[in-house]
């Protein structure tokens, strides 16, 4: 099965389009963590937030695999209401974050991660 970040179908996940920061910014989000919409629009000057949860919306499965797509959450803490709320649910709490019945991450202060800048320098990534 081809993934389509591999194939570059239409350029679309090449890492210099936008779709393709995505990707690599999702990548450095670490375990236990969470991320905004909100933060990852800011991050990579994209058109809205609504364009990182449309992105997000449309990823294929195989691309599921490759990016932590269920640690982006809206900025009051809420995860995604569609066809991937069980998943994005479980995936979160097995990573040791607290998440209410209703589906909102809690302790978002704690563990949100809004700046990249000192997201790089925490882990050594550097950008």
């Amino acid at each position: 099965m081809t993934h389509r970040l591999q194939a570059n179908r239409g350029g679309q996940s090449a890492p210099g389009t936008l779709r393709g920061k995505l990707m690599g910014l999702l990548r450095t989000v670490p375990t236990g963590r969470v991320t905004t919409q909100e933060a990852i629009a800011v991050e990579l000057n994209a058109p809205s937030p609504s364009w990182v949860t449309t992105t997000l919306a449309r990823l294929s499965e195989d691309e599921r695999q490759l990016v932590p797509w269920h640690r982006v959450v809206a900025a009051g803490g809420a995860i995604g209401r569609g066809p991937w709320h069980e998943t994005q649910f479980a995936r979160l709490v097995r990573e040791g974050i607290s998440v209410s019945p209703a589906g909102v991450v809690q302790d978002m202060g704690r563990v949100a991660v809004l700046d990249f800048t000192t997201l790089a320098v925490a882990t050594g990534t550097g950008t």
